[in-house]
């Protein structure tokens, strides 16, 4: 059972890096079916749960996290609202839907870190995790343009199976970290095959390896993301200053590896600074105008952090309180603040960040003085899976690959393979599942799918209407507002009623109808104010009533 657990969450990892980066929402809600079913199979199969230090600290955060989102999105409130003294959600919604995402992160980190109870299980994930990135890279090798996202859903990928190319080089990038570690770990090696008479073997695997790795980093850079690129840099070089600082023996092998490596690293960032402009140009990212609208919406989230600082605005509450800060408008609809760290913090106030931040300074504390006590063979990996974390860090620096679920799934996944007993025999505890306790773990993950669900439903149905004449797109945009009562399918009601009004012969219908627009634009302004698509649907409609 175990090894088919294991199949299983590798083929939930090939399938969510394939499928759009699971960002389509029906791909997100079979990732979420199959990690349920990968969590009842499990529990139906083993009566205790294992739990580690690292795994305590790590279900502890974002157990918090959950419980914090919950309580934010149980008391709702508005922009024009006085601050209140207890956490609140601008927007409930999104904040249900993203302790959604948080519960499937926390089953995912709870079912790897059981499966990957040995050594040999935890090189079977780091197998699949390089493979899988590998994968990902030929794709995008063989398709760079997402020819097969065009063909089944009609939209230009960013790079092979991800829409956005700086995810796709922090998910390449967690792999390479990943597949260096299982590579100089299996160097080790070398003395069994010896003495099986299995040199040429041995070579064969080692030279695979390396294959991996070098593929691996220059899909990074052939994804053209700069931060994708300064994170597998970091990643390496950390790998490198962890194995450096605790393997040898001998203090001064030590300290000539640490002056080595750090000169290196020296050598490269002075490179890096005195080459910006190339790097840019090779990026195609030589205009600035990528920096200046990231520096933007980071002054904007400041802003609106100093009005709402102790609690937030709620996880995910960003689209519908972001546009009022920002210094120009743009284009596209603004999702993200593209970094991670300062929409959490943003989300959660200092009240809800600060102990989250304990949280991960502390398993990192607690990482770290686990790994000074491994055996030198163990070694290796856990300081490649921990250079993988580190990756990720830095790329939510500058990005929002948290909230991307094919980094997210990735990323927790080596979160649980840090978890593994097999690095933490000493003070291994066991606990028993009792019936309640197993009815308690499944329906809190079938509450984890039931807001992706309906998101899946409303997806489903605007892209069902589509192609519609107005007044059946109007009941099929009418359905998709019942399943999810977002802002932007308000307005894609709206817009419905307008398309209508302009194809009727008949005035009194006519104004009927946009007083139907007036009405949903009304309706939803009164709950999410200052939305700016929302507003000029009102005026439109309450200029022409």
């Amino acid at each position: 059972m175990g090894m088919f657990l294991r199949l299983w969450i590798a083929g939930l990892l090939f399938f969510i890096a394939f499928a759009f980066a699971g960002a389509e929402p029906w791909a997100f809600s079979v990732v979420q079916a199959g990690v349920l079913i990968a969590l009842s199979v499990w529990l139906c199969s083993r009566r205790i749960f294992i739990a580690t230090p690292l795994l305590k600290i790590v279900l502890g955060t974002l157990g918090f996290l959950i419980f914090f989102c919950a309580l934010q999105a149980s008391f709702p409130t508005t922009l024009l609202a006085a601050v209140p003294w207890f956490p609140a959600s601008l927007m409930p919604l999104f904040t249900w839907e993203h302790a959604s995402l948080f519960i499937t992160y926390a089953a995912v980190v709870a079912v790897v870190s059981q499966l990957a109870d040995c050594s040999n299980a935890l090189k079977q994930f780091a197998l699949a995790v390089g493979l899988c990135g590998l994968a990902v890279a030929l794709c995008a090798l063989c398709l760079p343009d997402g020819e097969y996202i065009r063909l089944l859903v009609g939209i230009r990928g960013g790079m092979g199976p991800f829409f956005n190319r700086n995810h796709a080089g922090i998910f390449l990038a967690m792999c390479a970290v990943v597949s260096l570690g299982y590579g100089v770990a299996s160097f080790l090696d070398y003395a069994r095959f010896a003495a099986e008479h299995r040199k040429n073997q041995f070579f064969w695997r080692q030279v695979f390896f390396a294959v991996m790795f070098i593929s691996l980093v220059l899909g990074v850079v052939f994804t053209r993301s700069r931060g994708g690129m300064l994170a597998v840099l970091t990643g390496i070089f950390g790998y490198t200053f962890l194995c450096v600082s605790l393997v040898p023996y001998r203090w001064k092998t030590r300290l000539k590896g640490l002056l080595i490596t750090f000169t290196v690293f020296l050598l490269c960032s002075g490179w890096i600074l005195t080459h910006t402009q190339q790097i840019n140009a090779f990026a195609h990212r030589a205009s600035g105008t990528s920096e200046e609208t990231r520096k933007m919406l980071y002054r904007a989230g400041w802003t609106l952090l100093k009005e709402r600082p102790v609690w937030g605005i709620g996880v995910g509450a960003l689209p519908v309180a972001i546009t009022p800060y920002m210094e120009w408008q743009l284009p596209s609809y603004v999702e993200r603040l593209h970094c991670d760290w300062l929409e959490l913090l943003l989300g959660l106030g200092w009240g809800g960040f600060l102990p989250l931040a304990g949280g991960v300074l502390w398993f990192g504390v607690m990482a770290l003085a686990r790994l000074k006590k491994l055996r030198t063979r163990k070694k290796f990996l856990f300081a490649s899976v921990l250079s993988a974390l580190l990756v990720m860090g830095v790329g939510c620096l500058v990005d929002f690959d948290l909230f991307i679920p094919a980094t997210g799934i990735l990323f927790f996944l080596i979160i649980g393979m840090a978890c593994s007993a097999s690095y933490d025999k000493e003070h291994l505890q066991g606990y028993s599942l009792f019936p309640v306790c197993l009815g308690g773990i499944l329906l809190l993950a079938l509450s984890s799918c039931y807001v992706p669900l309906q998101k899946t439903i409303a997806w489903r149905l605007h892209l069902f209407g589509r192609g519609l004449l107005p007044q059946r797109q109007v009941q099929i945009y009418a359905q998709a507002l019942q399943h999810y009562p977002a802002p932007r399918y308000a307005l894609y009601l709206g817009n419905a009623y307008i398309k209508q009004s302009l194809q009727t012969q008949e005035p009194s219908e006519r104004v009927a109808l946009r007083a139907q627009a007036n009405r949903v634009a009304v309706s939803y302004l009164t709950k999410y104010p200052k939305e700016k698509e929302l507003s000029r649907l009102y005026l439109s409609t309450w200029a022409q009533k």
